[in-house]
């Protein structure tokens, strides 16, 4: 069955603003159109329903029984097709000031609150959503475009986006306070191996760039847990259960309330670069908080990034 051509929404708009107005000049005033233009736009759909939709005289015009049928039916569309439109604008308009970040642990949960918060106090204003990932699924994030803004923990295959340092640390190995260790001041690298390793999963940037170094320094760890959950990670390793390698940041909280302890490794360079990340194009994409996310890169570029020339 052969689906029926719907009128254009612009002959319908002819049509009630003629009847509205009781006149084809009052309809071309109200549509901002020359009279001669709202007349063949009835008469098209006039033609397109196969009826006489209006009466023309000395009185203006006035609705037919076809007319006077179609005329609330026509109303209410554009009606609906008005306040669709106007709900799809506001949806972009939010979306556009909403800056995506995407951010591996470490930042996302020790450092872009404060970055955050301060650079809101500039007077920035705009709106954030965060998602916390291992750093590939932020690379990711960043080159689909799922997120304006991206950070992760260790360098990887950033091929083909900018990339910004706005950090660096040393990864420490984590030891309950009971730890044997916890009476040294630093830790042989060699003195790792066979000691029970509690880790996050494989794709974790510190996890990473802890076994990177490992390797580079002739030590290779097999984990006796591995967990998504840097908590479980935490909870695990004050329960007495080894060691780990994290970020000071991750255990700062811990550490001063007496549960965990930190000591350097020796032997291994466990120095990292914490970077931001967005793609190298400049042009700006309906529906991204591209203006927002320029903004914050900047800041970070002035505030927060490293100055290597000290």
């Amino acid at each position: 069955m052969q689906r029926p051509i719907l009128p254009s929404t612009h002959d319908l708009e002819a049509f009630v603003a003629a009847i509205e107005a009781g006149t084809m000049g009052g309809a071309a005033e109200a549509l901002d159109l020359t009279q001669s233009a709202v007349t063949k736009r009835i008469a098209r759909l006039e033609a397109q329903l196969g009826t006489v939709l209006l009466e023309r005289g000395r009185y203006g015009v006035r609705p037919t029984g076809p007319g006077g049928s179609l005329y609330p039916e026509a109303r209410r569309a554009l009606e609906t097709l008005r306040r669709a439109t106007e709900l799809l604008r506001e949806e972009r308009t939010a979306r556009h000031e909403t800056l995506r970040i995407t951010a591996s642990h470490t930042v996302g949960e020790y450092l872009l609150p404060d970055w955050l918060a301060t650079h809101r106090r500039t007077g920035a204003t705009f709106h954030a959503t965060m998602r916390i990932a291992n750093s590939p699924a932020v690379l990711e994030a960043v080159r689909e475009g799922d997120a304006d803004l991206g950070f992760v923990e260790h360098g990887g295959d950033a091929s083909g986006l900018e990339t910004l340092v706005v950090g660096r640390d040393e990864l420490v190995a984590v030891i309950s306070t009971e730890h044997r260790w916890a009476a040294r001041r630093t830790i042989a690298v060699r003195e790792l191996v066979g000691e029970p390793y509690i880790t996050r999963e494989p794709a974790s940037g510190t996890r990473t760039v802890a076994e990177d170094a490992l390797a580079k320094a002739g030590v290779r760890l097999q984990p006796a847990l591995e967990a998504q959950s840097l908590e479980t990670v935490k909870r695990s390793v004050a329960g007495g259960g080894g060691f780990s390698l994290l970020s000071p940041l991750a255990v700062a909280h811990e550490v001063d309330a007496g549960s965990l302890a930190t000591r350097q490794v020796r032997g291994v360079d466990l120095r990292r670069e914490l970077r931001a990340v967005r793609r190298r194009t400049r042009t700006t994409v309906p529906g991204t908080g591209a203006e927002p996310a320029r903004q914050l890169w900047r800041w970070l570029a002035a505030e927060v990034a490293p100055d290597d020339r000290a």
